[in-house]
């Protein structure tokens, strides 16, 4: 087990630094009520539709980018539009943002496509997750008598894999929640075997902290306490 967390923890890292999960969409099309795109470079539309590969059916609140500058959100109809810029290949990342709010939570896919045909509309379907784990715990500060904390954010992603085409693919949006008044928390992610856990006070009050746990280890509510910056 210890040779898995290792593992998990050196995957996560460099994937957090190589992919900045916090950049902001500024280049999208004017049709979904966002920034025009910059006419000198970002050129190229791509456009498509994403469904549910089990049922067909369109899927909303898919983040479709290319880096992170060209990004856009799947609309009601599941349909997307995106002006990236002139390169010879396109890598295209669709990524579930709501987490389980949009009929359950859609596997991460990558497409790879060559310039000559990126401006075909993409037939994109993903892999609904089927099995949910429920991560929940309370919040403390150090010391003989912890006290509840409240409002520390809590973010859950992972590098497992799962059973769609993208096992090994990280989740980020959609997995986190803020501890309320008792300290608590509760949260609802795909059933992985391994987590990284981020918790950090906005307020700037606690150190932030991150852990590993297992799929075993959450099967008990996880007691987490927090150190006071000085």
């Amino acid at each position: 087990m210890g040779n898995i967390l290792e593992k998990a923890r050196m995957i996560l890292r460099n994937v957090y630094v190589a992919l900045g999960a916090t950049a902001m969409p500024v280049l999208i099309h004017a049709a979904y009520g966002m920034r025009e795109p910059d006419p000198e470079s970002y050129t190229v539309p791509v456009q498509g539709r994403v469904v549910s590969e089990e049922t067909g059916e369109p899927v909303a609140g898919i983040r479709v980018q290319y880096d992170n500058y060209a990004i856009v959100d799947t609309d009601g109809d599941g349909r997307f539009l995106v002006y990236v810029p002139e390169e010879n290949f396109y890598s295209i990342g669709f990524v579930d943002i709501d987490g389980f709010e949009n009929s359950g939570f859609f596997s991460y896919k990558n497409m790879s496509i060559p310039r000559d045909k990126i401006e075909n509309p993409l037939a994109v379907s993903l892999h609904r997750e089927s099995q949910v784990a429920v991560i929940r715990g309370t919040v403390r500060s150090k010391g003989i008598i912890g006290k509840p904390v409240s409002g520390i954010r809590v973010s859950v992603s992972s590098m497992d894999g799962n059973s769609g085409e993208s096992g090994n693919i990280p989740f980020y949006s959609g997995f986190e929640v803020l501890s309320d008044n008792d300290g608590k928390f509760s949260i609802q992610v795909p059933k992985r075997d391994v987590y990284s856990i981020q918790f950090f006070d906005e307020n700037g009050l606690f150190q932030g902290i991150s852990m590993y746990v297992t799929s075993d280890e959450i099967k008990r509510s996880l007691k987490v306490r927090l150190e006071k910056n000085r």
